[in-house]
């Protein structure tokens, strides 16, 4: 692949600063900030007392601060959460103006991490201030490309607020959740779900048999039975890509499923 370049102008970045941000934000999120380095992209989660996803995102340390990288729609939701868990500590928030940038080759930008998702492919992410001048910048379609074919949603239309669990898309399960850290919000949930072993759906991405971008729907296997639910799609170049959540017997075997009775093929 040639080298690529793209903003994503749908993210957005929050500074925390204050003696008191990494307890604070250890205390709350589903990863351990205290294995956190200055070359990674950190995966983490914030979620219900009930343990479902409210928000994800990443986080990275910068001197003496931590920024997380945000879907900007969520932007102010997710301060105001954070502020409801900040009494009595020393914690401030700032949005910050920073360009969110991911490129499939390593530069040094003035805040450069590697996204671990992508186990075949080099992703990084870079935070800057805003720039006129900014070259070779193309359209992030090859990055939502890779990001459905490697199956890592990110954001409010792809993981839906208080909708999903996190050990059902692997990539957050695997990479943002620590049951080493301790107690965190949801963390008794989810550590039950882990040792009883109990999961039934997984998230998948597929490829859809149309020319064009489909209503979210049910699932079905070749008998019209509902295995699962459609939760986004999107056109890329010619192609449809989509996101779904699927019993997992329905994932290990190799059934065919449709979506309003157009094929789907998963990708992973």
């Amino acid at each position: 692949m040639e080298n690529k370049v793209s903003i994503l102008n749908n993210r957005s970045v929050i500074k925390i600063s204050g003696k008191d941000n990494l307890l604070f934000l250890n205390n709350i999120i589903s990863s351990d900030l205290s294995k956190i380095n200055h070359e990674e992209l950190f995966i983490t989660t914030l979620l219900s007392p009930q343990g479902k996803i409210l928000f994800d995102f990443f986080i990275i340390k910068n001197e003496d601060c931590y920024l997380i990288e945000c879907s900007k729609n969520q932007l102010n939701d997710l301060i105001n959460k954070l502020k409801l868990y900040s009494l009595r500590l020393d914690v401030t928030f700032e949005k910050k103006d920073l360009n969110v940038i991911v490129s499939n080759y390593f530069y040094q930008d003035e805040i450069s991490r590697k996204d671990l998702r992508f186990k075949n492919n080099d992703i990084y992410r870079h935070f800057s201030k805003p720039k006129k001048d900014f070259k070779n910048v193309c359209l992030k379609d090859w990055y939502d490309h890779l990001r459905f074919t490697n199956l890592c949603p990110e954001g409010e239309l792809e993981i839906p607020s208080n909708k999903l669990y996190p050990f059902e898309i692997d990539i957050i399960y695997n990479q943002g959740i620590d049951f080493d850290k301790g107690c965190f919000i949801g963390q008794e949930v989810i550590a039950r779900v882990k040792y009883k072993g109990s999961i039934k759906k997984k998230y998948i991405s597929f490829k859809i048999n149309s020319s064009e971008i489909i209503d979210n729907a049910n699932i079905n296997d070749i008998n019209k039975k509902i295995v699962g639910s459609l939760i986004y799609n999107s056109k890329i170049n010619n192609d449809i890509f989509g996101f779904g959540l699927t019993k997992i017997e329905y994932i290990k075997k190799p059934l065919e499923l449709f979506c309003k009775d157009i094929r789907l093929s998963i990708l992973n």
